[in-house]
């Protein structure tokens, strides 16, 4: 019972379940595709002030100006051991405010403008943008840049942005999808590669506001920044305005963009990954990609099309429609400026066709390189991107990003219009070469995320393979070692056992119905619950709440939830806490109380403090005159804040049927702070 409030929390997270599978379509044939529709790109205006490169356009179809500023440096720059330095700086550079206009004031100021202001960093660039009615850009503009200059970066608002982070760190197993991708990144580049490593636990803890400042001044400079301005400005008036606003920047010296090497070998792996949710499989299949500088981009890019262009790629017609394989399935050859992109090729696919779907993506990967394609397939594959050209300029905002981000990687302005002419010039006998000269599925790396006991063997057909860990690491707490009278804490822990289980009581199932009260910020909630639960792993759990019925089954170390006839799998981090819980229960501990590392460790009065050590490391408060528990307390991981929090718990009323006896009254702290209470009506054993 007393994970309720946990499991509560979580449903609160998860809202209402469902899950759908797109059903098997055919792509419509026979479409006659026109010639592209030309365009005519607009003029963008550039000058150079203070080492800072503006970009102009001018657009008065609405009254908005819309500025956005490209910055270089990400999380590259980042030591290893503080990887999420640049999130966090990116988050609280915006969040936090600035010393003239502080989070909240800044906050009420943009809702009363009807405007917007962000910032981010990725990998190798930050962002920050300004979207604001024509009539106020002249007032808010200084307002923009001295956000950008001089951040607050408040503790209060470090912390919650570390939160935030936390949060997402605890359910990052919970889409296999993104679980797939992430891993199979890592087996490319490296887990510790820049281009690949994660945001942990222990790296949040290391990092500082003493950071976060320094990440900003190093980055944050009129030489690493580009400008862009779209909007309906005035042309006689906007050089001026930005020189005013930007001005308050040092020039500085511009961060060195030249990203690490990628140390990568073209050898074969095969790589499993358990995810025990799940009845499908996840496959992820490839190796390193290309540079965008590489003289058969074009080729590469059209091969990619054919292999797996949307509805009409040959994965897509072949794998899904025709063979019925893949719920999903898609794939890429990207060429990177900086760093080399990947090939891969990634399916969804029912559990049972594991190795069946991974033979028929690497069939059509290898037909690429066995056979030609037709003339008629490279003229069709041809006329659907150039039909696409057109949304490519779909915008103004468009155009302006193509041409700040061509100036920032050192591509000419007409880089887009040169791919175009050189997508023309492409042959069956270039698809032909590339696909033997670039793809080498001999030596690609294979994963797959599964459930080990519906696909580990159809993972073994495919060749050896080795376990990937997919587990979060918990930050490591330092614990003193507790010490105590070990004879004595035995003799204690076997008195409390008779005192909650009679002699001879086998405790099969164990039933409860009763009520919890738990607090939230709205007040108290009240729960009806009803759980029937076998230790130490095994619990169904039914909840009443004014949103509804929801029903929790955890078994064989994985849950669901359902509600309103769906169904829906519990995050790995809750589950994980709903068994230390488990195996915490007064009842399981008696249950194996001549297998426990039990030690005295202190008499208050008539309270005897019963350490158990082990994986259970928690402490019993024993009342001498009944040998009841009185009270628990264990340090217990919280995911979400990602840290320890130290739990006590309350027991009273303790009350016999059907052999064993349970607290009726439970309440329970974290912290220091209560937030539930359970009271028990009835309990039996089965």
């Amino acid at each position: 019972m007393r994970t309720l409030f946990a499991i509560f929390l979580l449903l609160v997270l998860v809202g209402g379940c469902g899950s759908s599978v797109p059903a098997l379509q055919s792509p419509v044939d026979g479409l006659e595709f026109p010639e592209p529709k030309s365009f005519t790109t607009p003029e963008v205006e550039r000058f150079t002030y203070n080492g800072i490169e503006f970009f102009l356009l001018r657009d008065q179809e609405l009254p908005l100006v819309n500025v956005n500023v490209l910055i270089n440096g990400g999380s590259w720059l980042e030591p290893g051991e503080k990887t999420g330095l640049a999130w966090i700086t990116g988050n609280v550079l915006r969040s936090g405010g600035s010393h003239q206009y502080p989070d909240e004031e800044l906050n009420e100021l943009l809702e009363a403008r009807a405007a917007s202001m962000e910032t981010s960093f990725g990998l190798s660039n930050g962002s920050a943008r300004m979207n604001v009615l024509k009539e106020d850009f002249d007032d808010l503009l200084p307002i923009f840049t001295d956000l950008l200059k001089n951040p607050l970066f408040p503790e209060e608002r470090i912390d919650l942005a570390k939160t935030q982070q936390r949060t997402a760190i605890s359910r990052r197993n919970e889409e296999a999808s993104s679980v797939a991708g992430r891993e199979f990144r890592k087996l490319i580049y490296g887990p510790e590669s820049v281009y690949a490593r994660t945001i942990e636990y222990a790296t949040l803890d290391n990092i500082t506001r003493e950071d976060i400042v320094g990440f900003h001044e190093e980055i944050v400079k009129g030489s690493n920044l580009l400008v862009g301005v779209i909007g309906d400005f005035d042309p006689a008036a906007i050089r001026t305005r930005l020189e005013e606003a930007f001005g308050i920047f040092e020039e500085g010296e511009p961060v060195d963009m030249d990203l690490p090497d990628v140390d990568y070998e073209f050898e074969p792996g095969v790589y499993f990954a358990h995810k025990g949710d799940m009845n499908q499989s996840q496959i992820r299949m490839g190796h390193i990609g290309g540079y965008r500088d590489n003289p058969d981009y074009a080729a590469l890019q059209v091969m990619n099309q054919i292999l797996s262009g949307g509805f009409s790629g040959r994965l897509f017609q072949e794998v899904r429609t025709e063979q019925g394989l893949a719920y999903s399935v898609y794939g890429s050859y990207s060429s990177n400026v900086r760093y080399p992109g990947m090939f891969f090729t990634g399916l969804s696919t029912a559990a049972e066709n594991t190795f069946e779907a991974y033979e028929a993506t690497m069939h059509q990967i290898r037909r690429l390189q066995n056979e030609q394609v037709s003339q008629q397939e490279l003229d069709e594959t041809r006329e659907r991107m150039f039909n696409r050209i057109i949304f490519r300029y779909d915008s103004y905002a468009r155009i302006l990003g193509e041409q700040m981000s061509n100036y920032n990687l050192g591509l000419p302005e007409d880089a887009f219009e040169q791919y175009v002419e050189q997508v023309r010039q492409v042959t069956v006998e270039d698809i032909y070469r590339v696909a033997n000269e670039y793809l080498q599925p001999d030596k690609m790396k294979v994963l797959i995320v599964g459930n080990r006991d519906l696909v580990e063997d159809q993972v073994a057909q495919i060749g050896p393979f080795e376990q990937v860990d997919i587990s979060i690491p918990r930050p490591g707490a330092e614990r003193a070692a507790v010490e105590g009278d070990t004879d004595a804490g035995r003799e204690w822990v076997q008195k409390v056992a008779a005192a909650l289980i009679e002699d001879g009581t086998e405790v099969g199932t164990l039933v409860m119905k009763g009520t919890q009260y738990v607090q939230t910020p709205q007040g108290e909630m009240s729960l009806q619950v009803s759980s029937r639960t076998r230790f130490p792993n095994a619990m169904t759990l039914e909840i009443s709440t004014p949103m509804g019925s929801q029903v929790i089954e955890l078994a064989d170390g994985s849950g669901v939830v359902r509600m309103g006839g769906q169904e829906q799998p519990l995050p790995a981090s809750f589950v994980e806490s709903m068994l230390d819980e488990l195996k915490r229960d007064p009842l399981y501990l008696a249950m194996n109380a001549d297998e426990l590392q039990a030690a005295l460790i202190g008499t208050d009065g008539n309270i005897r403090k019963i350490h158990i050590g082990g994986e259970y490391d928690v402490t019993i408060h024993v009342s001498s005159d009944d040998m009841l528990p009185v009270e628990m307390s264990y340090t217990h991981f919280d995911a979400n804040q990602g840290r320890d929090v130290n739990v006590t718990i309350f027991l009273d009323e303790w009350t016999w049927s059907s052999g064993v006896r349970i607290a009726y009254d439970q309440k329970r702290y974290s912290d220091g702070e209560q937030v539930s209470r359970t009271q028990i009506r009835e309990h039996h054993v089965e």
